[in-house]
Order: structure tokens, then sequence, then C-alpha cells
């Protein structure tokens, strides 16, 4: 009977051939290992140059041929903008053939997240989260939202301390004044195509006559929540496109929420989430199927109140069957800790046997980390304020 491995280094090696073919002159250039990475819009390869000794290892990343020709345009404006410094991966070289695209830049070689989250000492988070922020300094810089923040996208060689914020497949433009104009509607009349103005009415009000005539206008205030009607205050609202683009679990309240509005505070969110995992000894935290399950599970740390006061400054209303308390995030995150290190055996050659050494974060620690998980993305603390952070600072 053949094991895993050998399934997966069939996989693999079709993958590869099919690399091959769909860009011909990759077989020219490199030869290519294996595969690395694998996501909903992209497989990553591990090669090196032909003409070279090997020793530069190179991150093939093939995206899949139905990607839009702007999401691929948008990537490869960004690597180029932003690559190679501040911790943010670079770009070596780009290759198409036909529909095929391949982005061909610097590999590093990386451990996974659950190899070293369970003992990182405070001095090691300490420098994972400055350089993890100073790479987002650098995206904000250039009014840019990554979208896609979590421990897989950012790269961390424990050996050799070095990191790197990769794969901006996701990332767009944070066009904050636009979307704000498209929010404005005038308090007083709409305008109808003729261009003459009629003032707003509440439907819900109109009266029961055959030509349902309105004999006073009212205020601009919605009143159809809960009716089986929507009434024309909001009927006449603009259409609300609001990007949900990102990993489950890893979504910012205002992308949860579907504010039209959003802004690169959603990275700092994601870096708060990444910092809780780290802080608790858990990954991941959250395990949300869906955004109401993650609003749920945000909701039980946070509690309702602040919830609900999060959900109506965003122009949302949300309803809970029962109130929930918000929690202590220092009690929280030592019982996870402890609970998760009572869980947990590392073994070495097989006879070897340890847990997690006991780390004992400062106050300041968790400080920094009520700023990161800010529910409200208007007062959450920037990429630049957080690097000036005590716990970060000193």
């Amino acid at each position: 009977m053949e094991s895993d491995d050998t399934y997966q280094d069939e996989s693999d090696a079709r993958d590869s051939a099919n690399l091959a073919m769909s860009i011909p002159i990759v077989n020219k250039l490199f030869d290519v290992h294996y595969k690395v990475g694998k996501g909903a819009f992209s497989t990553v390869y591990l090669a090196t140059l032909k003409s070279s000794d090997g020793r530069k290892k190179f991150a093939l990343k093939q995206l899949i041929p139905t990607c839009h020709p702007d999401r691929i345009r948008r990537e490869l404006q960004y690597l180029q903008l932003l690559g190679g410094k501040d911790y943010i991966v670079g770009l070596e070289l780009t290759l198409r053939h036909r529909s095929s695209v391949v982005f061909v830049m610097p590999y590093m070689r990386h451990n996974k997240f659950s190899e070293y989250i369970q003992d990182m000492s405070v001095e090691e988070t300490k420098d994972y989260m400055r350089a993890l922020l100073t790479a987002l300094r650098r995206v904000h810089k250039f009014h840019i939202i990554h979208r896609d923040v979590k421990p897989s996208n950012f790269l961390y060689d424990r050996t050799n301390r070095r990191y790197l914020l990769v794969d901006f497949g996701l990332a767009q433009e944070c066009h904050e004044e636009k979307l704000k104009s498209t929010r404005k509607i005038s308090d007083e009349s709409i305008e109808v195509q003729s261009g003459t103005k009629r003032k707003r009415f509440n439907e819900n009000n109109l009266s029961l006559q055959p030509n349902f005539a309105v004999k006073k206008t009212v205020n601009n205030k919605c009143h159809c929540f809960g009716k089986p009607k929507v009434c024309l205050i909001c009927l006449n609202e603009p259409q609300q496109v609001a990007s949900r683009a990102g990993t489950p679990g890893f979504r910012a309240p205002e992308v949860l929420l579907k504010h039209v509005l959003q802004t690169s505070a959603i990275d700092i969110w994601a870096c708060g989430v990444i910092m809780l995992c780290i802080l608790s000894g858990s990954q991941p935290f959250f395990r949300s199927p869906d955004d109401c399950t993650a609003l749920a599970e945000i909701t039980t740390i946070f509690g309702s109140k602040e919830v609900q006061k999060c959900a109506q400054k965003l122009g949302k209303k949300v309803i809970f069957s029962e109130n929930l308390p918000n929690m202590d995030i220092i009690s929280l995150c030592l019982k996870l800790k402890e609970r998760n290190k009572k869980n947990t055996i590392y073994d070495t050659n097989n006879s070897i046997h340890k847990v997690p050494p006991d780390i004992e974060y400062p106050k300041e620690a968790y400080h920094l980390l009520t700023k990161l998980l800010d529910l409200d993305y208007k007062t959450r603390i920037t990429a630049d304020q957080a690097l000036a952070h005590p716990f970060l600072n000193s």
C-alpha cells in the first residue's frame, strides 16, 4: 500500500510538469525542485537557476490561469513598488506565456508558526512584532492595504532571525476619500432623472388610501427595521459594495460587518490576532467558518455591548439573544497558555520530551495587544504608533 508521502510526491511531480508546460521558458532557466506552498489563487515552487551553482534559491509563484488581469497587474505593481525593503519580499523576474504568469522571487527558508508559537521568548516576540509592523508601516505609507496578514504570509527563519512579508495577491489601494464621497447623500431631497427634487418620506407611514398620498414629510431616519418591507430611505441609499477579502479568523470587525470604508486598520487587526495567538499559545485562535460565527467569537471576548457599539459607529445594528460580558485579556491568555502547555509535548529523537517553558509577558505586551485589537478602526493604533509603543520600544 502506497503511503501519503508517495501520493504527495506524485502530486508535486505533476504540478511541476504542468508549470513547465504552461511556461516553457521556466524549464530552460530553472531546476524546479518541489512545491513549497499552495493557496486559492497560486502555487509556489522552490527552484534554482540552471546556470548557477544552486546556492541561491528562488520561489516561483504560479498564478492560476483564471486570475483577473487587474489582480495580476496590482500584485506586480505593489511588488515592484514595495519589495526588497523593510522585510517585504522582492521581485526578481516575471515570466508570462499566454494566460500563465509566474513571479520569480528570492526564497527564504522559514519555520512553521506551530513550531515556535508555544515557546517564543519575550524578546523574540518583540523582534517578530517589530519586523511585522515595520513591513506594514512601509505598505501603509503607500496607501496600500495588504488584506491577508497572517502567519503563513509572514515568513520567519527562526535560526537566523529573518522575516519576510509575502503574498500581495489580495492587496489593494486605500481610497478613503473616494469611499467617503459614495456615502454622502442629501438629507433634504433626492434628485430624480428629470432634475427635479423630491422630498424624503417614510414609506412605512403611507396611508392605506388608494392614491397613497403623503400629507407631511418626516425626518430621514429609517423605520423599516424588523418590518416586512424596505422604506424609500433605504432604497435610495447607494449600493454598498464592501470587500470581504482575507483569511477567516483574521478579518477585522469592519470587514465582518461589511463596512464600505475599509482602511489599512484591517491589517493592524490581523497583527493583533497574530499577537493574541503568541501570547495565548493558541493557533489558530479564531476558528470561524463564516462571518457570523467570527463576529460571535469576537463578541465572547469583547462583550456584546462593545460589539453593538462598534456596529452602531459603522451604521449597522447587531442583535444578540443574550448580553455577554467582556473578558479580561490577560487572564484569558494565561489560562489558554497553561492549557496548551499541558496538552503539548515535544518529541526530539523519539526520546527527549519537554513542555514549553514558562514565559511571563509584561503588562505592556497586553496593553499593545488591546490597542491592536481595538474594535473601532478609527481609534485602532497604526503601525507607526505601535512601533513607538513601550513594549516594542524598550
